[in-house]
């Protein structure tokens, strides 16, 4: 969509058969940054340890997480993956399904999908294993408890809440009341006339008052908004703040969903296009909207949080969202959101709501933009981690073990704009100096490199694929090594920088360079030959200074049954 610079450089890639060091031509010269020692005055705040965390679709969350007696390994191993590095995630069932739900305590097993004629998912009852499955989660877990709004039924809504409290204990960190109450009008679930952000606002006042007092809930316990649209219509933070949501003290969290492209209708279809969707001027320019809801959460004295969000709404496109592509798209997306102090980002997680248009193009199965396959599907294939999933453990490892020290800032890059530069300062890895940059290319311009001299690079670590489009999660490495089964396939590479102290970055490429602590010990991939990933079963096990915490994981995978059958009407 946006004109790309082209510049004459190649890479000078050896002939031979072995990895061979990436090389830049000698012209043109490296580009810099500018980045200085201390902390600039666009840096975020204090990174939550938390910003990655994830949404899952109520009526799907077994599937994800399996259940007590039948955990999904898969799954939780993924997820352990990063809050072995984070220090830990938060999740939200939530979803479209969270408005046609309900609790029943006498209920054994999964929950009970209820679909109408028409196969979509009618109702979701949900009984203790559901709890069960959200305790699978590493102890270090927070969840966001969504309960049922739509319905109108408090007492509907009380019941899920109270169910939670009792069964998770401190991994419950929050309440949310419904899920995209924006939307009811536009779906033809209320009256226009009945249902607006004033009357959605003293809902929540209410509603969270009383069961504060009735569940003995500790003062701040709810997750206030969760709107859908994008905030220039009346549904926003700043103007819930306004009249009043936080009346009775009950808020905790501001939160807005985000999705830019959606798969929902020909018109939005037309647009989610790979070159559109994986833009960085695209993803940016649509953030920055957010930019007064952030700032009127943080007036108002709570952190803004995206509760849900994706690539491509209504499930994702395919050849999109299921692309080497998403890798990237998330990975930007992520760390952007961390400079605006997003405090933490859901990334959605689901199936295909069967009649969520009547225009939508994606059949029963699970969501294109998954960072993981839960089961064995005829649609999405067998049980496994999809391209996108590498790309979390990049932004996982640009945060650090100690996120709470850390601070984020974005260097823009005029000249290249689908070049994303971001820095880390981490005064637990490194004093006075940024600690870790991060380069991402969502472009196909070849032969750039960025001048790091100044900041002692050390060692640098290549999320690479061999293609844009690339959907086989074997060939998508981080860091020479693929995570298809959950575990590290293939040997651990962290690159040495050039010679002049800068780092090369191919086409559809990120890298992350370490400025203390990781050591470059291998030579590189050439750029542009396309990766393999080890056949063998060992994992690796690392410790680096900058990471400070220790690697060791075993083995995953499990299949579980899908069923073919999803939405809300």
């Amino acid at each position: 969509m946006f004109g790309q610079i082209a510049i004459t450089a190649v890479l000078a890639v050896a002939a031979s058969a072995g990895p061979s060091l990436v090389q830049r031509a000698s012209t043109p010269s490296p580009i810099n940054l500018g980045i200085p020692s201390t902390l600039p005055a666009n840096a975020s705040g204090s990174l939550d340890p938390y910003l990655i965390s994830f949404s899952i679709e109520p009526a799907f969350l077994d599937e994800f997480l399996g259940n007590k007696s039948n955990p999904n390994a898969l799954t939780l191993q993924l997820i352990s993956n990063i809050e072995k590095v984070t220090g830990g995630i938060a999740l939200r069932p939530g979803g479209a399904t969270v408005d046609a739900s309900i609790y029943d305590p006498s209920l054994v097993g999964n929950e009970v999908r209820t679909l109408s004629p028409a196969g979509a998912v009618w109702r979701t009852t949900w009984g203790p294993s559901f709890l069960e499955s959200l305790n699978l989660l590493p102890a270090s877990s927070k969840i966001i408890m969504d309960v049922n709004l739509l319905n109108n039924s408090y007492e509907i809504a009380s019941n899920q809440a109270s169910a939670a409290v009792q069964a998770l204990g401190s991994k419950l960190d929050a309440i949310e009341i419904g899920n995209e109450p924006d939307v009811f009008t536009l779906q033809g679930y209320k009256d226009p006339s009945e249902w607006n952000i004033s009357t959605y606002t003293q809902t929540f006042v209410d509603w969270s008052r009383n069961m504060t007092t009735g569940l003995n809930l500790p003062k701040n316990f709810f997750q206030a908004g969760g709107f859908a649209t994008d905030p220039t219509g009346n549904f926003t933070v700043a103007n819930s703040i306004a009249l009043g949501v936080n009346n009775a003290s009950t808020v905790k969290y501001y939160c807005e969903h985000m999705y830019n492209f959606g798969s929902c209708t020909p018109a939005m279809i037309a647009a989610a296009k790979f070159d559109n969707v994986v833009n960085h001027q695209n993803i940016t320019t649509f953030m920055n909207k957010y930019v007064p809801q952030i700032a009127a959460a943080k007036t108002a004295g709570a952190p803004f949080v995206v509760g849900e969000f994706n690539s491509v709404g209504c499930s994702g496109m395919q050849n999109v969202s299921n692309t080497f592509g998403q890798t990237l798209w998330l990975a930007d997306t992520f760390l952007y959101g961390a400079t605006l102090n997003i405090t933490r980002m859901f990334a959605h997680q689901g199936a295909t709501l069967v009649a969520q248009s009547t225009d939508q193009i994606n059949t029963p199965g699970f969501s294109w933009y998954n960072f993981v396959y839960p089961s064995d599907s005829a649609r999405n294939g067998p049980a496994r981690a999809t391209p996108s999933y590498p790309g979390l453990l990049l932004v996982a490892e640009a945060m650090g073990t100690s996120a709470k020290t850390s601070n984020i800032a974005y260097f823009p890059v005029a000249a290249h704009p689908q070049l994303a530069a971001y820095v880390v300062w981490d005064s637990s890895a490194r004093s006075g100096a940024p600690a870790r940059v991060v380069l991402l290319n969502l472009g196909a311009e070849t032969g750039l490199s960025v001048n790091l001299s100044s900041l002692s690079p050390s060692g640098v670590k290549r999320l690479h694929s061999p293609t844009r489009d690339n959907s086989d999660s074997d060939t998508v490495t981080w860091g020479g090594q693929s995570w298809t089964k959950g575990t590290a396939s293939g040997s651990l590479v962290i690159e040495k920088p050039l010679s002049d102290g800068s780092v090369a970055i191919g086409a559809y490429e990120a890298v992350l360079v370490y400025l203390a602590g990781v050591n470059g010990t291998a030579t590189a991939t050439p750029v542009g030959t396309a990766s393999t990933s080890g056949s063998s079963s060992t994992s690796t096990s690392t410790k680096s200074g900058a990471l400070g915490r220790s690697l060791s994981l075993t083995a995953g995978g499990v299949s579980v049954a899908f069923v073919a059958a999803l939405h809300i009407l």
